[in-house]
Parts: C-alpha cells; sequence; structure tokens
C-alpha cells in the first residue's frame, strides 16, 4: 500500500491539533473519503471515552479549519492517484488518528463505498487524463494571446509531468521499470524491451542525441544519421518552436543539459500524442526516443 509522505504527516497532525485547540482530548481521529471526483471530511475527539463533534471551538471568529481540512483533501485525492498509477489499486478512505502520546496510526480503505455506481478504474484513469490535459491547456492560455506571453519552462514542466504519468502506466502495464535490455533499430524503427523471457516492440520516432562531452543536443531533424521517417515527431516540434520562436526548438545543435533534453523530449510526446519516451546510449552518445504502444 502507498505509504504518506513525512509532509502528509504533519498536515494531518497540523490539522489534527488546530481543531483540539483548548480542548481536552486523549486522541484526535481524522477521516476522508476519497470518491475521485470529490472527498469527505470528517473528525472528532475521543475524551474518556467519548466522542465529541460538536462545539465552537474558535471564539475569536477565525477559522484555520477550513484551509487546512481543504488542503488535507486536496492532498488525500492526490494519494489516491498516486496509489493508482503505482500499484493499480484504489484507496477509498484514509483514517488518522492522533493519539495523546504522540502515536500516530494510518489505515487504508480499500472497499468500494456500495453505493458506487460506474466502473472506478475507468473513471479514475479519465479524471487522470482530464486532469493532465486540463494542466495543459491552462498553460496554453499563457500564449494564446501572443508569443511575448509564452512561459516555455511552465509548459515543459507541464509536459514532464504528463510523461512521468506515462512512464508509470508503461511500468504498471507492462514493466517499462523492470527492462532487462534494449534494443533501437532504426531501419524498421522501433524499439525492443527485453523483460525476462518476455519482450516488448514499440514503434518510435527519434528526437535527437545528447553528447555528454559537449553537453550538445542535436534535434533528429537534417540528422546524419537518423532517417528522414524518424524524424517526423521531431519536425513537428521544430514548427511549434518557430510559431511560438523558441529558440533552441528551431536550432539544430542545442548547447544544454541531459534535464533539458528530457524537456525536449516530453515536449514531444506531448505534441505527438506518444505513450512514452526512453533514451538508450548509442555508439557513446544518448539517443532519446518517443513510441507510441499501438495495442492500447
Amino acid at each position: 500500500m502507498y505509504k504518506l509522505l513525512s509532509s502528509d504527516i504533519e498536515l494531518f497532525k497540523k490539522q489534527s491539533l488546530i481543531f483540539v485547540k483548548n480542548r481536552p482530548w486523549d486522541s484526535i481521529v481524522t477521516k476522508i473519503g476519497m470518491f475521485i471526483h470529490s472527498s469527505k471530511f470528517e473528525q472528532f475527539i475521543v475524551f474518556d471515552g467519548n466522542i465529541d463533534e460538536t462545539g465552537d471551538i474558535y471564539a475569536d471568529g477565525e477559522d484555520p479549519f477550513n484551509s487546512v481540512s481543504s488542503s488535507l483533501c486536496d492532498r488525500a485525492i492526490e494519494i489516491q492517484k498516486e496509489n493508482y498509477i503505482r500499484k493499480k489499486e484504489i484507496i477509498w478512505g484514509i483514517t488518522f488518528t492522533l493519539h495523546f502520546d504522540g502515536e500516530i496510526k494510518v489505515e487504508y480503505n480499500p472497499r468500494i463505498p456500495e453505493w458506487y455506481e460506474g466502473n472506478p478504474t475507468i473513471d479514475l484513469e479519465e479524471k487522470i487524463k482530464k486532469e493532465t490535459l486540463t494542466d495543459s491547456n491552462n498553460q496554453s492560455n499563457i500564449y494564446q494571446d501572443g508569443v511575448k506571453s509564452l512561459n516555455i519552462q511552465s509548459i515543459y514542466l507541464v509536459c514532464r509531468k504528463e510523461l512521468e504519468l506515462k512512464t508509470l502506466k508503461a511500468s504498471n502495464d507492462w514493466g517499462m521499470n523492470i527492462v532487462d535490455e534494449w534494443d533501437i533499430d532504426l531501419v524498421i524503427g522501433g524499439i525492443t524491451f527485453n523483460i525476462g523471457d518476455r519482450q516488448e516492440f514499440f514503434e518510435i520516432n527519434v528526437i535527437g542525441t545528447y553528447d555528454e562531452r559537449n553537453q550538445t543536443f542535436m534535434w533528429a531533424w537534417e540528422h546524419p544519421s537518423i532517417p528522414q521517417d524518424l524524424q517526423e515527431v521531431a519536425l513537428i516540434v521544430k514548427k511549434y518552436g518557430e510559431q511560438y520562436e523558441i529558440a533552441e526548438l528551431q536550432q539544430q545543435l542545442v548547447y544544454c543539459s541531459e534535464e533539458e533534453a528530457w524537456n525536449f523530449t516530453a515536449l514531444a510526446a506531448h505534441l505527438a500524442k506518444a505513450d512514452g519516451a526512453y533514451r538508450g546510449k548509442v555508439n557513446g552518445n544518448w539517443i532519446y526516443i518517443v513510441f507510441k504502444n499501438d495495442s492500447q
């Protein structure tokens, strides 16, 4: 089961101590139900064996409870999404208990609510896709009013997040995270992943190559070592760069870091609607590719 981060624990603890302010308590129980498109928050105090759920604890009219509990609900939904991407398991609730002696207990509820209709797996996957698309569209709004307002770094961040989700999905679906060997064939335009005694093959397009010695990235378009039919996605990125006057997307040779090379590749994967990206070392240089899973 997915484990909470220390920051998550601190958030739960902070909210609990806000809730218990100026009131006697033996333990504080915080429950969050996660229903994919909404969340339900409950909290109560246990003192001398009695459960206390009532009372206005903020006489001054200021209530930090709402903002922190809202943050908790938002984070719980993120935890649900992260757990599903990593383990294909859906969490439907988290119960967090803070005892007076400082002991913290976290319980997960994997049971689907009886009232829930529809397919939870499909619903959650659709939500993840929609959120990723919304993030991308929000960033696109940055430059719809003109080239000068484009924030390419923000767009890279969105594309990297999207690529991370695709990589996690590929790891869950066919084991991208446990590949033993790989082989890129530029003649047939494909990559083969060996995973134990199993093979996975995908059609590819090359984005570019990276030379660690010179710290340069050479785009696949007009690349002397890349077949023309494998340059299509790189050309899409080039046209995007020309449209919005982004220098590093138009220059065939770019001085950059490996992280920046991944930014280019993530953007390419987004523009081409690819299912994933990979890099491998060929003849001393890194080759960055995107691939599509035709079986999906």
